[in-house]
């Protein structure tokens, strides 16, 4: 059997994901969410990335909030940090890592920069097209 290299995040990532700014609004991350129908935002401050934000973030802070989430920020919402990778990282270990510490979603850089998110579903999406590879005559 012929040896492979294991992937990288560079191959299964999604490029130039949607970036929101810490002092935005709620209801701006989700409209941008919605008008682009994804479930995570990179977050900068000044222009550095800071955070993550998902639709649960910016769900549960709603529930959470026994006021009008309105004067929120999407800062209030986003955890502290995020997981960040290097898009050259072995795809394995990344995924191990979302696993063991039950992250949806890794920010992915090349030299510093935001160049990629990779997402539960980028996940799924890549163990489908492995197992159809894998099994070819089983019926869809």
């Amino acid at each position: 059997m012929p040896h492979t290299l294991m992937p990288t995040l560079l191959a299964v990532m999604t490029p130039f994901p949607y970036q929101i700014d810490s002092e935005a609004s709620l209801e701006s991350a989700r409209q941008l969410m919605a008008q682009h129908s994804i479930h995570h935002l990179a977050v900068t401050e000044s222009g550095v990335l800071e955070s993550i934000v998902s639709s649960r973030d910016i769900q549960a802070s709603h529930f959470h909030n026994a006021q009008d989430d309105a004067g929120l920020t999407v800062g209030d919402v986003c955890p502290p940090r995020a997981y960040i990778a290097d898009c050259h990282d072995p795809l394995d270990q990344i995924l191990e890592a979302m696993a063991t510490t039950h992250i949806g979603a890794v920010l992915v850089t090349r030299d510093g920069e935001l160049v990629g998110i990779f997402t539960l579903q980028d996940a799924c999406r890549m163990l489908a097209a492995l197992l159809r590879t894998q099994h070819p005559d089983t019926p869809p």
